[in-house]
């Protein structure tokens, strides 16, 4: 490019090689005396300029906020441990529900499975399926049991799925046999039915 310059100059005003290159080197130190120092300060003051990220953290606080806000929303409630207080804040739960949902599961000795919510008293299909759908039963999860061979009368007959009928023939059995030594021994009961036994058997121990 200098070159060039150079060639231009020597064309225009009939110079030397030697006042062409001094000319040249004139141009050159005006032109860095003039836009330098004015690039240098622009340069500085871009840099020396703190960077404006409030409106940035604005909109992450809002987004933060509305992640809390959906994830509070959409975490399911342990149906085992809430209480009373905690299910009636559900759309559609009254405290009299909630209630009534709670005392059921401490009757049971916990709910292992979302369908035993069809049992509970007064709840419409809608709201039993809502319930579906904002609770969970932790896979771990072990329910309180009876004990076949130790558990009173009275403490039978207060569980849902086990009538006073079926609560004597257990009593008689242990008087008359001796103790349960297996879950399955209970097919000897009178009434026994294998959906019944489905349902009580995982909260019977030995």
């Amino acid at each position: 490019m200098f070159n060039k310059i150079k060639y231009r100059i020597k064309e225009l005003f009939y110079f030397s090689n030697s006042e062409s290159n001094g000319l040249l080197a004139i141009i050159v130190l005006i032109f860095l005396l003039i836009i330098a120092p004015k690039a240098c300060m622009l340069y500085y003051s871009y840099s020396n300029k703190p960077l404006d990220h409030s409106s940035d953290m604005v909109l992450l606080e809002k987004k933060w906020l509305l992640l809390q806000e959906n994830v509070s929303k959409t975490a399911l409630i342990n149906i085992n441990t809430t209480t009373v207080q905690q299910l009636a804040n559900m759309d559609g739960i009254t405290q009299k529900l909630a209630t009534r949902i709670i005392k059921y599961r401490d009757k049971l000795g916990g709910f292992i499975s979302l369908d035993q919510y069809k049992e509970v008293y007064g709840l419409s299909n809608r709201l039993q399926e809502r319930l579906m759908n904002q609770t969970t039963i932790l896979a771990k999860y072990r329910p309180k049991q009876l004990s076949l061979n130790h558990t009173t009368f009275q403490e039978l007959v207060a569980h849902p799925y086990i009538s006073p009928s079926i609560a004597k023939a257990i009593i008689d059995y242990r008087k008359k046999k001796g103790k349960f030594t297996t879950l399955y021994t209970i097919q000897e009961l009178p009434g026994y039915h294998t959906d019944w036994a489905n349902k009580i058997r995982p909260y019977l121990s030995l």
